[in-house]
Protein backbone atom coordinates (compact mmCIF):
# COMPACT_ATOMS: atom_id res chain seq x y z
CA UNK A 1 0.00 0.00 0.00
CA UNK A 2 0.94 3.42 -0.48
CA UNK A 3 2.81 5.50 1.99
CA UNK A 4 2.18 9.79 2.64
CA UNK A 5 5.51 11.49 3.68
CA UNK A 6 5.32 15.21 4.80
CA UNK A 7 8.59 17.06 4.56
CA UNK A 8 8.83 20.86 4.65
CA UNK A 9 10.76 22.77 2.46
CA UNK A 10 11.66 22.44 -1.66
CA UNK A 11 11.42 18.66 -3.18
CA UNK A 12 14.32 16.69 -3.60
CA UNK A 13 15.35 17.39 -7.38
CA UNK A 14 14.54 13.84 -8.42
CA UNK A 15 11.18 13.97 -7.38
CA UNK A 16 10.99 17.36 -8.79
CA UNK A 17 11.94 16.02 -12.13
CA UNK A 18 9.52 13.49 -11.88
CA UNK A 19 6.31 15.60 -10.99
CA UNK A 20 7.22 17.45 -14.08
CA UNK A 21 7.57 14.83 -16.22
CA UNK A 22 4.20 13.45 -15.11
CA UNK A 23 2.32 17.27 -15.24
CA UNK A 24 4.25 17.15 -18.98
CA UNK A 25 2.83 13.67 -19.70
CA UNK A 26 -1.04 14.79 -18.62
CA UNK A 27 -0.93 18.14 -20.79
CA UNK A 28 -0.11 16.90 -23.65
CA UNK A 29 -2.37 14.07 -23.50
CA UNK A 30 -4.71 16.68 -22.89
CA UNK A 31 -3.81 18.36 -25.97
CA UNK A 32 -2.97 21.68 -23.80
CA UNK A 33 0.02 24.14 -24.93
CA UNK A 34 3.46 23.25 -23.64
CA UNK A 35 4.19 25.06 -20.56
CA UNK A 36 6.35 27.86 -21.06
CA UNK A 37 8.05 29.36 -17.84
CA UNK A 38 11.08 32.20 -18.65
CA UNK A 39 12.09 34.11 -15.69
CA UNK A 40 12.02 38.09 -16.51
CA UNK A 41 13.89 41.12 -14.38
CA UNK A 42 14.47 44.75 -15.02
CA UNK A 43 17.12 46.23 -12.24
CA UNK A 44 18.40 49.76 -11.21
CA UNK A 45 21.01 50.65 -9.78
CA UNK A 46 22.61 53.53 -8.72
CA UNK A 47 25.88 55.52 -9.60
CA UNK A 48 27.87 53.18 -6.79
CA UNK A 49 26.09 50.04 -8.47
CA UNK A 50 23.65 49.66 -5.56
CA UNK A 51 20.43 48.14 -6.39
CA UNK A 52 17.73 50.60 -5.95
CA UNK A 53 15.12 49.12 -7.76
CA UNK A 54 13.77 46.14 -8.97
CA UNK A 55 10.73 44.01 -11.57
CA UNK A 56 11.35 39.80 -11.25
CA UNK A 57 8.79 38.05 -13.74
CA UNK A 58 7.66 35.21 -14.88
CA UNK A 59 6.59 34.46 -18.62
CA UNK A 60 4.14 31.90 -18.63
CA UNK A 61 2.64 30.81 -21.82
CA UNK A 62 1.76 34.24 -23.14
CA UNK A 63 1.52 35.92 -20.27
CA UNK A 64 3.56 37.69 -17.67
CA UNK A 65 3.36 37.16 -13.92
CA UNK A 66 4.56 39.64 -12.09
CA UNK A 67 6.55 38.11 -9.22
CA UNK A 68 8.01 41.10 -7.52
CA UNK A 69 8.16 44.65 -7.95
CA UNK A 70 10.72 46.71 -5.56
CA UNK A 71 11.64 50.32 -4.66
CA UNK A 72 14.03 51.53 -2.22
CA UNK A 73 12.44 54.03 0.19
CA UNK A 74 14.83 56.15 -0.77
CA UNK A 75 13.65 56.45 -4.52
CA UNK A 76 10.04 55.50 -3.57
CA UNK A 77 8.23 58.37 -5.31
CA UNK A 78 10.33 59.24 -7.62
CA UNK A 79 8.36 57.23 -10.70
CA UNK A 80 11.20 54.04 -10.68
CA UNK A 81 8.29 51.50 -10.17
CA UNK A 82 5.86 53.19 -13.26
CA UNK A 83 9.08 53.14 -15.56
CA UNK A 84 10.02 49.50 -14.48
CA UNK A 85 6.07 48.60 -15.37
CA UNK A 86 6.19 50.36 -18.69
CA UNK A 87 9.02 48.23 -19.12
CA UNK A 88 7.55 44.93 -18.54
CA UNK A 89 4.49 46.46 -20.66
CA UNK A 90 6.76 47.12 -23.69
CA UNK A 91 8.23 43.74 -23.16
CA UNK A 92 5.00 41.74 -23.61
CA UNK A 93 3.67 44.26 -26.20
CA UNK A 94 6.81 43.45 -28.50
CA UNK A 95 6.49 39.65 -28.05
CA UNK A 96 2.82 39.68 -28.83
CA UNK A 97 1.83 38.71 -25.79
CA UNK A 98 -1.98 38.44 -23.92
CA UNK A 99 -1.26 40.60 -20.93
CA UNK A 100 0.39 40.92 -17.56
CA UNK A 101 -0.84 39.93 -14.16
CA UNK A 102 0.21 39.77 -10.12
CA UNK A 103 -0.55 39.33 -6.93
CA UNK A 104 -0.73 42.50 -4.29
CA UNK A 105 -1.65 43.13 -0.76
CA UNK A 106 -3.73 45.38 0.54
CA UNK A 107 -0.89 47.58 2.42
CA UNK A 108 0.90 47.14 -0.43
CA UNK A 109 0.08 48.96 -3.79
CA UNK A 110 -3.12 47.95 -5.45
CA UNK A 111 -4.52 51.76 -6.71
CA UNK A 112 -0.90 52.10 -7.64
CA UNK A 113 -1.20 49.59 -10.46
CA UNK A 114 -5.14 50.24 -10.56
CA UNK A 115 -3.77 53.93 -11.71
CA UNK A 116 -1.46 51.65 -14.46
CA UNK A 117 -4.37 50.31 -16.13
CA UNK A 118 -4.07 47.01 -14.29
CA UNK A 119 -7.56 45.71 -13.08
CA UNK A 120 -8.94 43.46 -10.07
CA UNK A 121 -9.89 39.69 -11.15
CA UNK A 122 -9.70 38.40 -7.36
CA UNK A 123 -9.63 39.02 -4.01
CA UNK A 124 -8.82 36.59 -0.82
CA UNK A 125 -10.25 38.62 2.41
CA UNK A 126 -8.65 37.91 5.62
CA UNK A 127 -5.23 36.79 3.71
CA UNK A 128 -3.63 37.16 6.37
CA UNK A 129 -6.48 38.23 8.69
CA UNK A 130 -7.01 41.77 8.66
CA UNK A 131 -5.50 42.41 5.15
CA UNK A 132 -6.35 41.51 0.96
CA UNK A 133 -4.56 39.93 -1.44
CA UNK A 134 -5.99 40.73 -4.36
CA UNK A 135 -4.95 39.23 -7.95
CA UNK A 136 -5.07 42.41 -10.91
CA UNK A 137 -4.42 41.77 -14.61
CA UNK A 138 -3.82 44.14 -17.71
CA UNK A 139 -4.71 42.90 -20.57
CA UNK A 140 -2.63 43.60 -24.00
CA UNK A 141 -5.28 42.32 -26.77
Amino acid sequence: MPTIEFTAGSLPTHLQQQLSAGFESHSEQKQAPPYKKEPLNWTVKNEQGNLIAVLTADLLWDWIYIDELWVDDSCRGTGLGKQLMKKAEEYAAVHSLSGLWLWTQSWQAPKFYQSLGYEEFTRFENFPAGHCRIGLRKSLS
